[in-house]
């Protein structure tokens, strides 16, 4: 929504210190909330209105308007022109020359552009593409007014061809902003813009395509205007914490995570255990995706040393934001129920599963967080039953609804943690403690497994090496490790209880 707010404001406003503006280009996929998706399109068709003479709207296709005369006009004399330098033709399609200058030098970064990546078959195919590019640009642009107070803007939604991402890279360098917008996928502009002048707004929700018009309908407007100062104190925000390493609380609750796999030594479990997930090697934050370095270690066996076991099992527990469990049972496991069964009138042909359907059904519980939590946990199930590398076992429909249905009642701590993730700082954390011989069973290993695709730490003391977690998980997820002896008697009680003689404090043994 901020998007539209800072679209339809003058230039002025928009300008720094030196007066230098900057027009958007945004590439917004996916749907995060479908209601309020709506709303947006709602308020934006309504702002296409009010700013009609500046603003123009594509969907699906830029249609050619231009008279078969004028096409084969334009065509003929592109064959008699140096196209490599555009600016130096005798072409006028403005009567402002600033403007007509601008359009050319425009016209001279995409005939390059279009070339490097489209490898055209001959000429008259390069030509006929140049011509669409003019053309469309005497149809849809030559009227719009340049000299209002606001730039001009091109909303663009659903299916795009590459031809028109590269009139829309045109229309960004002559000061228009530009939005492409599409609730269902992404489509050729990561190849052909290539230096990046768009910058891609991601959802993981996708829905399918509704006309523009059909959506605007189903929502409201949202009369939420932004006072100056909250927009210059959003501005400097971007610019102060932009490429910084510096991050506020709470800057990407509407992202997403991507988890990467801490491999490393067992000793730097002392270094990175406790440090936020900014500091960690291999952070990163993209397109509103953040990834995670974090541990899922299965360490088996035991020092022989029991106080330097003792010392590595309290420094992972006592941590904060830590969940221990002294046993394989993560969370509540519900027996089989017609509500499971429900889910199943949720699931699209892939497997995964509608969220916004899942949520009116009788199982769901989650209502009461924010959406971005929702989302977020409904969500990572759906990448973690499309991904293939988590996984050993084959995951059929039965499996997956339970599965599913675990996740849906997982305790009430578990998703506190999730709620509490900043996803920038302090990382969440689960360890287990197996006594004895005990393993953990296969809903709830898959369960960590899911858990950890989130982001969260995970380590599994196994001090007697009998659960062999890559029946289930693959070994390239987590990280198993084995210590010096295998205790098949050992309990997480004893073990902390253990306390050091005199003798052995003095001799430091």
């Amino acid at each position: 929504m901020t998007i539209i707010y800072s679209m339809f404001r003058k230039k002025i406003e928009r300008s720094d210190s030196n007066y230098y503006f900057e027009p958007c280009f945004y590439r917004v996929i996916g749907v995060e909330d479908s209601h309020n998706y709506n709303n947006i399109l709602k308020t934006l068709n309504d702002r296409i209105e009010e700013y009609k003479d500046i603003t123009l709207l594509f969907e699906n296709s830029i249609p050619m308007l231009g008279e078969m005369e004028l096409i084969q006009y334009i065509y003929n004399e592109l064959n008699t022109m140096d196209i490599t330098n555009m600016q130096a033709q005798d072409i006028v399609l403005f009567d402002d020359e600033n403007i007509n200058r601008i359009f050319l030098e425009s016209l001279d970064y995409i005939i390059p552009l279009s070339i490097k990546n489209e490898n055209f078959f001959n000429e008259n195919i390069r030509n006929n593409f140049i011509t669409k590019l003019i053309v469309w640009t005497y149809s849809f642009v030559k009227n719009i007014n340049f000299n209002s107070d606001f730039n001009p803007k091109c909303i663009y939604y659903g299916q795009i061809s590459r031809h028109e991402i590269y009139f829309l890279i045109m229309l960004h360098l002559m000061d228009f902003d530009v939005v492409y917008i599409n609730p269902l996928k992404e489509e050729f502009f990561e190849e052909i813009d290539t230096d990046k002048l768009s910058e891609l707004k991601m959802s993981m929700n996708i829905e399918p395509l509704e006309t523009f018009k059909d959506r605007a309908a189903k929502g409201n407007t949202i009369d939420n205007v932004e006072t100056i100062t909250k927009q210059i104190e959003r501005d400097i925000n971007e610019t102060l914490f932009a490429d910084t390493g510096i991050y506020k609380p709470w800057q990407y609750r509407s992202g997403y995570t991507k988890r990467i796999l801490l491999d490393t030594i067992l000793e730097d479990i002392y270094i990175y255990w406790n440090e936020p997930a900014k500091l960690r090697t291999g952070f990163r934050v993209e397109n509103n995706v953040v990834s995670v370095p974090c541990f899922f270690y299965k360490i088996d066996g035991q020092f022989i040393n029991d106080f330097e076991f003792q010392r590595l099992v309290k420094f992972c527990t006592e941590s904060k934001n830590t969940l221990f469990f002294n046993d394989g049972r993560i969370s509540s496991m519900n027996e089989e129920s017609d509500d499971m069964y429900s889910l199943m009138f949720c699931q699209l042909s892939d497997g995964t599963f509608d969220i916004e359907e899942v949520k009116k059904t009788s199982i769901y519980r989650f209502g009461k967080y924010s959406n971005e939590v929702q989302n977020l946990i409904l969500n990572k199930f759906n990448e973690i039953i499309v991904k293939k590398d988590i996984f050993n076992i084959n995951l059929d429909k039965e499996k997956i609804l339970r599965f599913f249905a675990l996740v849906l009642s997982m305790d009430e701590q578990i998703i506190r943690i999730i709620d509490n993730f900043d996803f920038t700082g302090n990382v969440p954390k689960l360890v287990v403690y197996l006594n004895n011989e005990d393993e953990i069973c296969e809903l709830m290993t898959m369960l960590l497994g899911y858990l950890n695709n989130i982001g969260i730490d995970i380590v599994i003391f196994n001090p007697s090496g009998l659960f062999n977690i890559n029946n289930i998980i693959k070994n390239t997820i987590v990280k198993v490790m084995r210590l010096e002896q295998m205790n098949y008697t050992s309990n997480y009680g004893r073990l902390i209880k253990l306390k050091k003689s005199m003798i052995s404090k003095i001799l430091r043994i």
